[in-house]
């Protein structure tokens, strides 16, 4: 990894004393870019529901397309390094403020549980898709219920 960022193997130890603290600076970076689209993409949707059922897929689309960082997310959120914790926690923190500002129309006490309540879900599902073997369509379908559920009020 140094080598390909063009930097001594010693420099990148200086700031980086472990893997997972390394791992944890680039799962944080990646999240910023796609916490940024989350809440800029969604504003044409017309409810809250269709907002938060967009940010939802969209990000089971981005972890479609790199695996590898929902296992990243898999291990770090385990590690008890506290820098690596800190990191994770930064990002988890911002993927659910993401979520949060989506719900423009929920008042705003009840965004923050909606945005846990969602993102743990996404958690739980991405993890059978990503360990199990379930198939990602099913996840599609459980992103929709949990919507579906938060927002029952939803037009068919």
């Amino acid at each position: 990894m140094a080598e390909a960022a063009s930097v001594a193997l010693g420099t990148l130890y200086r700031y980086f004393p472990s893997k997972e603290q390394l791992y944890a600076e680039v799962l944080l970076t990646w999240g910023e870019s796609f916490d940024t689209r989350v809440r800029v993409q969604n504003r044409d949707a017309a409810t809250d529901a269709e907002r938060l059922r967009a940010a939802l897929r969209r990000t089971v689309r981005a972890y479609e397309r790199h695996p590898n960082f929902f296992r990243l997310v898999d291990a770090l959120e385990v590690v008890h390094d506290p820098a690596v914790a800190e990191r994770f926690s930064q990002f988890a923190s911002r993927f659910t403020g993401a979520l949060a500002d989506t719900l423009v129309d929920t008042p705003a006490e009840r965004r923050p549980a909606i945005a846990f309540v969602s993102s743990t879900v996404l958690g739980g599902v991405l993890r059978g898709w990503s360990v199990r073997g379930t198939p990602i369509s099913r996840v599609y379908e459980r992103v929709d219920e949990v919507v579906d559920l938060l927002f029952p009020d939803r037009p068919a």
